[in-house]
């Protein structure tokens, strides 16, 4: 870690000319100079379709594949925040989490596309990683370097959220049928079911001192 850098945007500006190897992901190597140029062209891109005046929140819905560090560094970049949307939600309470952390851009590929159908996504920009438009879209900004004078140590990186209140067991006595109470249980929502309604800011994985 480079102990000069205050952001992690520095640390991913940083890289620039590392041609050592960074990311490897089955027989894919890239070197850290090819994983910052990448983040580079994607930030350009974030600069351009975050709406001004607007919070700067891009949602991620990714699987462990190198879209996800490359998008997370372009969120640096660009002084945005990442929300991880969980695959595992479904229906009203997906659309819930991603409006919930007010996504302007949600970052997807093909294999999640199932779960946004039918989803009433107002004002969400969808870009899907493995389809060719977005490679038309990034190529305009295929020699972008990494700036990292848009992010500050008080940048927000990363959004999560938390369920509002905690789940509670199901007492033996009670019918599986009618547990949780009908007081506990959310609008719109399976008996089981638990939505968000606390977004929290992680600074910390901004700064890094």
């Amino acid at each position: 870690m480079d102990s000069r850098a205050s952001t992690v945007a520095e640390l991913v500006a940083a890289r620039w000319g590392d041609h050592r190897p960074g990311l490897w992901c089955g027989e894919l190597v890239l070197t850290h100079h090819e994983v910052a140029a990448g983040a580079a062209a994607r930030a350009a891109l974030l600069a351009e379709w975050l709406p001004p005046g607007a919070a700067p929140h891009i949602g991620v819905l990714l699987d462990n594949t190198p879209e996800f560090p490359l998008w997370l560094g372009a969120a640096a970049l660009a002084g945005a925040a990442v929300a991880g949307v969980n695959p595992t939600r479904r229906g009203a309470e997906l659309a819930r989490d991603i409006l919930h952390t007010e996504c302007r851009i949600l970052v997807t590929e093909r294999a999640h596309l199932r779960l946004l159908q039918d989803l009433d996504l107002p004002g969400v920009r969808l870009l899907v990683t493995d389809e060719a438009d977005c490679a038309e879209l990034l190529a305009p900004y295929a020699d972008a370097r990494p700036d990292a004078s848009r992010a500050t140590p008080r940048d927000r990186l990363l959004l999560y959220s938390r369920p509002a209140r905690p789940a509670r067991p199901r007492p033996r006595s009670a019918p599986r049928g009618d547990w949780p109470p009908p007081d506990t249980r959310w609008p719109g929502s399976s008996p089981w079911a638990r939505t968000t309604s606390t977004t929290c800011a992680c600074r910390c994985s901004t700064a890094t001192r």
